[in-house]
Formats: C-alpha cells, sequence, structure tokens
C-alpha cells in the first residue's frame, strides 16, 4: 500500500465529504469510481439518519393531521424526502415545520403527549427568530424540529413582510399523501424563491450560500417543470425579484456534484443587502451586537469566575475524573431553575472566559470548560450530563469533553462544538 500523497479522487472525496456532498456524490459516482468507497459510507450514513428521523415524524404528522393542524414541510428534509431521487443523497439536519400560529398550543399539547420534549429556545438581542414557536426533539432519538410561523426570518419587532410572504405560500402549497397520512409542501418555484433565495440571503445570520444550493436548485428545476421566465414571474408577485435574481447569477454555472466555488464578498453582499430590503428583515450588525453585548457579557464572566477557579482546583486535588465530577455535583438539586435565557447566558460566559483569558492550553481547553458548564448548570437546576469520548483517524486518537441533555448535546454549545465520529465512553452520572 502506498502512503504517499493522496491522489485527486481522494482529495476530492475528501472535499465533498468535508461539505457534506459525499451523499450525492456516491449517488452519481460510476461504479468503477476509486472515490465511490468513501462516498458509500456517508451516502448510507445519511440514508439510516433520514429513515430514523422519519419514523419519529411520522406519528407528530398524524397526529396534527388528526386535530386539524396542517402542517408545511420545508428546507433540508422536505428536500431530501420529496425533490431528490433517494432520500440518502441529502444530508440535512434538523426539521423544519410551518404551522399556523393559532395551532400552536394545541401542536405543542400533541406533541408532549406523544413523547416529545421542548427544548429550551434563548431569544438573543438582535438575532433573528425566524418565527419561532418552539423546538421539539425526541429524548435519544433522531430527530430535532424547528416549528416555525414564518418562512423568512424576522425581527422582532416588525413581520409584515414575512407574513406576506408566508401566506402567499401557504396559499399555493401542495397537498400530499405521505405515509398514511398528508403533509403540505411548498410549491417548487415557492422552495427556490422563498427557502433558497430568500431564506439563504436573511437567515442563519445571513451566512449565505451552502454547498448543495446548485445541486437543490437544479432538482426542484427539474422535477417541478419550472423555468427561469416562472421563477421570475413568482418573485415579482412575492416583491423579491432582484433577490432572486442575484441568487441565480451566484448559483451559476450550475450544478455539477463537485466542489462550487464560493461567491466574491461583493456578489455575496449585494444579495445579502438585497434580501434583507426585499424580506423586511432588520437586523443589529454583528460588530454592533457585539458591542450592545459587551457590558453583560463582562458581567457574566466576573460572575463565573469563581467557579472556573473550583474546576481548577477540583482538577488538581483530584486525579479520577469521577471524584472530580462528585465534588462540583451539588449534593440537592436547586428549587429554582434558571431561565433559557439565564441559562444561555451562563454557558456564553463560560466559553468566552475560556476564550478571551487563554485559560489552559486550547487543545486542552474542552475538560474544564464541559465541566464547568456541567456544574454551573446542575447548581442552576437543570439536569445535564458531562460526556467523554473518543475518535480515532490517521493522526491517531483524541479525546473530548462536552455536555448534553436528554442524550443531545446542548443547544446551546451547537455553535461552537462539532463532534463528528466521537464515540462516547463516560458519562456522568451514570445512566441506571
Amino acid at each position: 500500500m502506498s502512503h504517499g500523497a493522496p491522489g485527486a479522487a481522494a482529495l476530492e472525496a475528501l472535499a465533498l465529504e468535508s461539505i457534506r456532498l459525499a451523499p450525492y456524490a456516491c449517488a452519481r459516482a460510476g461504479t468503477s469510481d476509486p472515490a465511490l468507497a468513501q462516498f458509500r459510507r456517508d451516502y448510507l450514513a445519511a440514508l439510516a439518519r433520514h429513515h430514523d428521523i422519519k419514523r419519529e415524524l411520522v406519528p407528530l404528522v398524524t397526529a396534527w393531521r388528526a386535530a386539524g393542524i396542517e402542517a408545511l414541510l420545508y428546507k433540508g428534509f422536505f428536500l431530501a424526502e420529496f425533490v431528490y431521487p433517494a432520500p440518502g443523497e441529502r444530508f440535512h439536519g434538523d426539521v423544519d415545520v410551518l404551522i399556523r400560529p393559532e395551532h400552536s398550543p394545541e401542536a405543542l399539547r400533541i406533541a408532549l403527549a406523544l413523547g416529545w420534549k421542548q427544548r429550551p429556545y434563548p431569544r438573543r438581542v438582535g438575532a433573528a427568530d425566524g418565527g419561532v414557536l418552539f423546538n421539539l426533539y425526541q429524548p435519544g432519538g433522531a430527530a430535532e424540529l424547528d416549528v416555525h410561523q414564518l418562512l423568512v426570518h424576522a425581527a422582532r419587532w416588525w413581520k409584515h413582510r414575512q407574513r406576506h410572504i408566508t401566506e402567499a405560500v401557504w396559499a399555493r402549497s401542495e397537498l400530499r399523501e405521505w405515509e398514511g397520512t398528508s403533509v403540505c409542501v411548498p410549491e417548487p418555484m415557492d422552495a427556490i424563491v422563498v427557502n433558497l433565495a430568500m431564506e439563504r440571503a436573511v437567515g442563519d445570520a445571513a451566512r449565505g450560500l451552502k454547498p448543495h444550493d446548485p445541486v437543490d436548485l437544479a432538482l426542484l428545476l427539474e422535477r417541478g417543470a419550472v423555468t427561469r421566465e416562472d421563477l421570475r414571474r413568482r418573485a415579482r408577485d412575492l416583491g423579491c425579484s432582484r433577490t432572486l435574481s442575484l441568487f441565480l447569477r451566484l448559483c451559476e454555472p450550475a450544478l455539477a456534484p463537485a466542489v462550487t466555488r464560493r461567491p466574491s464578498r461583493l456578489a455575496s453582499l449585494r444579495w445579502k443587502l438585497a434580501g434583507a430590503w426585499e424580506g423586511g428583515f432588520v437586523h443589529i450588525p454583528l460588530p454592533f451586537l457585539r458591542v450592545l453585548r459587551a457590558p453583560g457579557l463582562t458581567w457574566d464572566i466576573v460572575k463565573v469566575l469563581p467557579l472556573l477557579v473550583a474546576v481548577r482546583r477540583a482538577m488538581r486535588r483530584h486525579r479520577d475524573i469521577r471524584e472530580v465530577l462528585q465534588s462540583l455535583t451539588p449534593t440537592s438539586a436547586s428549587s429554582a431553575r434558571i431561565s433559557a435565557r439565564g441559562r444561555w447566558r451562563t454557558i456564553r460566559a463560560i466559553h468566552w472566559a475560556f476564550k478571551l483569558l487563554s485559560i489552559g492550553r486550547a487543545e486542552g481547553r474542552c475538560l474544564p470548560r464541559a465541566l464547568a458548564i456541567y456544574a454551573s448548570l446542575r447548581r442552576l437546576g437543570w439536569s445535564v450530563e458531562f460526556v467523554s469520548g473518543v475518535k480515532r483517524d490517521t493522526a491517531g486518537l483524541h479525546g473530548h469533553a462536552w455536555v448534553e441533555e436528554e442524550g443531545l448535546l446542548l443547544r446551546e454549545l451547537s455553535g461552537w462544538e462539532r463532534l463528528p465520529d466521537f464515540e462516547a465512553n463516560f458519562r456522568y452520572p451514570p445512566r441506571a
């Protein structure tokens, strides 16, 4: 076996895997493709995960439908289930569901009765809320749901344009028979104009194009027999012609299953500004947002410093991690649990304390940081678990530590933590 530099096929496989296009590439690769073995692993993993999510989602949608609650599936799960030739070709994260706001209390009650849990959703100053009604997850399961009332992200004080666009999509949505029930899906033109062009411009802090967007666009055009003129006409009706035009320009040349080039910063900025203007989204730019948050963050960091000192002392005093955790775990649970926003502020303060104060070596901060988050949330009334795990790659064995709740990584950590291929081998408190 050669141990030299990787070949072109191997490099392409790694690149596609890093941007989550390997499942699609696997379905398109020929049987003689030397990279197929690497792609197949990602394809089968995405396919199995999709079916696990679907198995958990169908009973909920069925119960909602029986109660007269319409649910519209859109974005990643919708594309994998209804647009791609096989669901394993399109990796997706959580499931995005749209319901009407007046159905929110009953929809939540039904979900909780079926064993779903509601995840805390901290509201951050200046952040887009996207019209999120609530977040659901299955303890120990695969599905996480973001249940929305709006399709376009919105500032808290202004939602007129977002409501107009959402109602227009509802009016032209398609009712599909699905797994013994029925569910709404967006018309292909709306999936492109709103869920791709508009959402990518203003959603998720306007992070811009994703690598699979050109592939999504091509398949939606093909499946819906949609022309560019159809799209332009629909965009005029919705008042977002400029956003669509710039999006289509960014996605050209479409649409080979290969690593897509990043658009220039100027082109991306023009598209985001057009989306913000036409979508009615007013948000606080990140530099100003950080200035606004600085005093509160500084005070939060000061408040968690005694806990960080206690964690360091416990690590020096005890060699066994179980003894460290026992010394940091309160003997009795707090009777008054801190709010979701207070929990987010505490976790944010611990994260930035380690980052700004350079506590410990960068590669070794995960353990004391996870211990601090675990200890603080336990003292504040949250039943969280400390977890550590390992993964093996060509560079050797790597360890990592993190915090979970109900078997899932804390949502507040999702922007900072990435746990690919880490296998949990220790958990505290131990499960019965």
